[in-house]
């Protein structure tokens, strides 16, 4: 090892790149729990919480240390092509090279990930193997210097020349207002644009899932690309948007490709020891299988990364609170605002012609008796209605219906259901009578639906937004119309410059598809 200081321009630029690289790595890797179970397997190393906004920060200063070392050596780069013909390849100089170009792979598809752009999913591969190589790179390069050099090696990329430590703290004081500018750039200029329509006050638009009006055609689409969610091909579908409003309420329409219409939510099947759940992840709450299709959309006053800044990754995010059981994470706000989820689902509230209004809010209490806790995931008042599961208390051994039919020939419909059939898979509270083990005759192999309804919807804050959707040849079409104003203290106001974040559920529980950036709604512009 060389004897001469490095320069202050060199040392600051490094000790950026390893804050930068060790803090995008660890938090891209628990991002990446979320579509590879595998990584779980090394969670306590990994950070907790609002990790999104880390990530999309360390991959700026990573993008301003690739630029400025660039910058720096644009002059010498002719140079330096050929002093390298003339040197010896030996082992650092090897694997420098290496990182270097794993580094541009990294930068290369994480902001192809981030604008939306090309096939995300291999995409995302190559990005996630990329950050791999490069653990695998910290060890070589950094492990191997200090093992090779001892404590030489730290005093050789940290202490600068004397006589140019001004330089170095001029250096320091920049660096952070070029990487706050670019902060602001990236957080408040990158959101995509739903121009909303204004439509007249009498017009008729029918929440039926078709948007066969005229007015449709004329709104202005917007396709995102969403992608992570299970059972989608490669786990991405696009997600096409159109908005329309008249001055009360705003509508949207919606649609996405999903192969299949999955409505077999949680059946229940008889077996010679009784009820049991067909389930293949529900007992952690995170079936993939036996599932609802669904759709959420997420409004927020707040743009920031992360759905909001409500997206809290890992086991245990919260201090004080229970973990959630599929690892994933929890949604809650810690700013104490208020954010609107309207939940479509394809059984449960689609035959209401609703989705369900929810919202995202300061973590819960604990509540005794309940198996799983949503932290901020909450549900909005109901005055009357809902829909109920078939069974008493959980057990992934067996279950006790709450209900069972009178005349065990109503179940004939569910049993070997044929791809596309029309089926109706819930059913009404009033037609089945309560369970009793004398009254249960139904032969063994019998599958009964789960959701039971208990009215035909809901009434009060929690049917706020009516909702209707339909498949059609492999893809759902969604309309949805709410007012802008509900003045209800569990909604907000949807006006010019809200976001919304849109996520796709294919038979599956919570592993949904997702965007990096905000949808940013324009009701000023659109006429």
């Amino acid at each position: 090892m060389s004897d001469r200081s490095k320069s202050p321009m060199w040392i600051l630029l490094h000790a950026a790149l390893v804050i930068a690289v060790i803090c995008s790595l660890f938090s891209g890797l628990r991002i990446a729990t979320l579509t590879k179970p595998a990584i779980a397997s090394i969670e306590e190393l990994l950070p907790q919480g609002e990790v999104h906004s880390v990530h999309f920060f360390s991959a700026l200063l990573l993008s301003l240390v690739a630029l400025s070392y660039l910058y720096s050596n644009a002059i010498r780069l002719y140079r330096i092509e050929q002093s390298c013909a003339h040197k010896q390849w030996n082992y650092h100089r090897v694997v420098t090279w290496g990182g270097i170009s794993l580094i541009g792979i990294s930068l290369a598809s994480g902001w192809l990930l981030f604008a939306g752009i090309g096939q995300l999913s291999l995409v995302r591969i190559l990005h996630f193997f990329a950050a791999l190589g490069l653990s695998v790179y910290i060890f070589l390069h950094a492990g191997v210097y200090l093992l090779q050099f001892g404590q030489s090696a730290l005093l050789y990329i940290l202490k600068p020349a004397t006589n140019k430590r001004i330089q170095l703290a001029l250096l320091c004081s920049l660096l952070p207002i070029f990487l706050l500018g670019g902060w602001l750039l990236l957080t408040k200029f990158s959101y995509y644009q739903l121009p909303v329509t204004s439509i007249p006050i009498h017009t008729i638009i029918d929440i039926d899932g078709h948007a066969d009006e005229p007015q449709w055609a004329k709104a202005r689409p917007l396709k995102i690309s969403t992608d992570g969610g299970a059972n989608f091909y490669q786990g991405r579908t696009d997600v096409h948007l159109k908005a329309l409003q008249n001055g009360e309420e705003i509508y949207f329409h919606i649609s996405w490709q999903d192969p299949t219409e999955s409505l077999t939510h949680l059946p229940l099947i008889k077996t010679d020891q009784g009820w049991k759940i067909q389930q293949q992840g529900f007992e952690n709450f995170d079936e993939k299988n036996f599932y609802e299709d669904k759709f959420a959309l997420l409004l927020s006053s707040n743009c920031n990364f992360g759905g909001a800044g409500t997206a809290h990754l890992g086991r245990s995010p919260l201090a004080n609170k229970p973990s959630n059981w599929h690892g994933k994470g929890y949604h809650y706000s810690q700013s104490g605002q208020l954010h609107d989820l309207w939940h479509w689902k394809a059984v449960r509230t689609n035959k209401m012609y609703l989705a369900d209004d929810n919202f995202i809010g300061a973590p819960d209490k604990v509540r005794a008796g309940k198996r799983r806790y949503t932290a901020g995931y909450q549900q909005d008042a109901k005055e009357s209605g809902a829909y109920l599961l078939n069974w008493k208390w959980y057990s992934p051994t067996g279950i006790t219906p709450k209900r069972l039919p009178s005349d065990a020939n109503v179940l004939a419909p569910f049993q070997n259901v044929k791809e596309g059939q029309e089926l109706d898979w819930t059913i009404s509270w009033f037609d089945y009578q309560p369970y009793s083990a004398e009254s249960d005759r139904i032969a063994p192999g019998t599958l009964m639906p789960s959701v039971l309804y208990t009215s035909n919807r809901f009434e009060g804050d929690r049917a706020d937004v009516r909702a209707k959707g339909i498949w059609r040849d492999g893809y759902w079409s969604l309309e949805l119309v709410r007012k802008l104003n509900t003045a209800s203290p569990l909604d907000i106001p949807i006006e010019d410059g809200t976001c919304l974040w849109v996520s796709a559920f294919d038979r599956a529980q919570v592993a949904h598809t997702r965007h990096t950036r905000a949808i940013q709604l324009n009701l000023s512009k659109a006429q």
